[in-house]
């Protein structure tokens, strides 16, 4: 039987075989892996040896090598973490385990680098390390003497696990980019929020999403609550700003008879409710909240069930610290929501976003008319690129769609955009708004949306989404003349308008 000897130590020694190439391995399969293989040399695995002995050394790494695969020798702790800290190692194998230092510190390294990387540990025939002690590592611990047929195959058996947990992290990468897809963007901002909502996605503690109004904070709700592992049960969704204390508690509570109203706590039984707005809750309320959600908490802590099995999930556009300090916010409640905290980037902060949002909104527009998705000029993206937002994506959604309804076939320019874009600059609007009663705001929106469609009714009902027999009305209340007849195009009582439109 062919058995590895123990060899003998000499003093330190770090070698790198001539035809052990060291390249990086990239952490993510590609997109590919499901297809017909090509023909190409695949890349070789990265191995890390390391044993205070040169002669086992040596033995170990020439049997990894006639493998197929790359070799880095080491001879002590510090230079394993040297090297784990330059390169991803698919296998780490470590001789004398039982008598190496700091190999929690290796083992953290390791990692560190790849979660599916995997760890060899040779032990000598007499250790109680691996039986009677049990590394606080996963690791597959061999004895010696073992053959080569041995180390063989813990080698494969190291790599098909390695390779299939790569796999499992490409599908859930996968996976992720599609439920968080509504999630458009490739700034570090927006990267930076999935990875979050990745780490928090399986956390039952209550997540509060903060954000300007406009920037997604229902969406990264929605999809925090398709990554986690309560994809499958109920999203329920309460705006808070559209119920008082007895209509809020009647959508959680429901009914106490057998055939009312059952609530959310009930219909949301192992998934989600996002309690939107919360910042609108009315003090007598947040109390009854702040103790449903301690309540909840101590379950999880102690591993029971006394209360709703709910993920709780909160969306502000205020800040509630300085409502906390004003008194119009439970401290206790504050708290108990803030758990864990997603932060939804303003669109101001990732402008290159911009055309992947534009794609986006004109492919949703372009599939549900059936129509071939309408081009944007250089120009109407510069001008996009160079506005503020102060609505966020919302705000840039609401133009793309009224730019597509007017340009019915041809491409959206900068004179299409440039009568949507709110101008923080113009004073005169501003201070015209000041005062107007209700009656006055829906006239002006009306007749200036009617001059920005160039007195087309059709268009003009589509982008205020009204009726057209409602616009007509409307129109013919502040003295336009009949559709059809003449100056039917024309303003008569708008001067205002007719001084912004030109």
């Amino acid at each position: 039987m062919n058995e590895y000897p123990s060899g003998a130590h000499h003093g330190p020694q770090i070698l790198q075989f001539p035809g052990a190439r060291m390249q990086p391995v990239n952490p993510v399969a590609p997109e590919t892996s499901f297809q017909t293989p090509v023909e190409t040399a695949p890349a070789p695995q990265a191995v890390l040896v390391f044993s205070p002995r040169p002669g086992a050394r040596q033995l170990l790494a020439d049997d990894v090598r006639k493998r197929g695969m790359s070799v880095c020798e080491t001879d002590s702790p510090d230079a394993m973490l040297f090297h784990l800290s330059r390169q991803e190692f698919q296998i780490c194998i470590i001789d004398d385990a039982d008598q190496v230092s700091r190999l929690q510190e290796v083992n953290a390294a390791i990692k560190n680098h790849s979660r599916a990387a995997q760890v060899l540990c040779l032990v000598s025939e007499d250790s109680r390390w691996g039986r009677e002690t049990v590394p606080t590592f996963e690791c597959e611990v061999i004895e010696r003497p073992f053959s080569a047929t041995r180390f063989g195959a813990a080698l494969m058996t190291a790599i098909q696990k390695n390779d299939l947990i790569r796999e499992n992290e490409n599908l859930k990468r996968q996976l992720l980019n599609r439920n968080l897809m509504d999630l458009v963007g490739s700034t570090p901002a927006m990267q930076a929020l999935r990875e979050s909502i990745r780490i928090a996605a399986d956390d039952d503690r209550t997540v509060l999403v903060r954000g300007e109004s406009g920037s997604g904070t229902t969406l990264i709700a929605e999809g925090l609550h398709r990554c986690s592992r309560r994809a499958e049960k109920p999203f329920l969704r309460i705006d808070c700003s559209l119920h008082s204390v007895e209509t809020l508690e009647h959508q959680l509570y429901g009914d106490n008879t057998p055939d009312g109203f059952p609530g959310y706590l009930k219909m949301a039984s192992g998934g989600s409710i996002l309690l939107d707005n919360v910042e609108t809750v009315a003090l007598p309320f947040q109390k009854r909240l702040s103790q449903l959600l301690e309540q909840r908490a101590t379950s999880i802590l102690n591993g029971t069930q006394d209360s709703p099995n709910i993920r709780f999930i909160a969306a502000t556009h205020s800040d509630l610290n300085r409502l906390a300090m004003e008194g119009r916010f439970r401290d206790d409640l504050l708290q108990h929501l803030s758990g864990i905290t997603l932060q939804s980037p303003p669109l101001r902060v990732r402008h290159n976003d911009i055309p992947l949002l534009v794609e986006h909104f004109i492919g949703e527009i372009s599939l549900k008319e059936g129509r071939p998705p309408r081009e944007v000029s250089t120009d109407a993206l510069q001008l996009l690129e160079t506005h503020t937002w102060p609505g966020n994506v919302r705000e840039l959604q609401n133009i793309i769609e009224r730019a597509c309804t007017i340009e019915v076939g041809g491409s959206i320019t900068a004179d299409s955009i440039r009568s949507w874009l709110q101008n923080e600059c113009d004073e005169d609007a501003n201070v015209e708004s000041v005062g107007m009663t209700l009656r006055e705001m829906e006239r002006k929106l009306i007749e200036s949306t009617f001059a920005r469609c160039n007195g087309n009714r059709e268009r003009t009902a589509q982008i205020l989404k009204i009726g057209l027999r409602t616009l007509s009305g409307k129109l013919r209340e502040y003295g336009y003349p009949p559709r059809g007849g003449p100056g039917s195009n024309l303003k008569i009582h708008a001067p205002s308008v007719e001084r912004r439109a030109a």
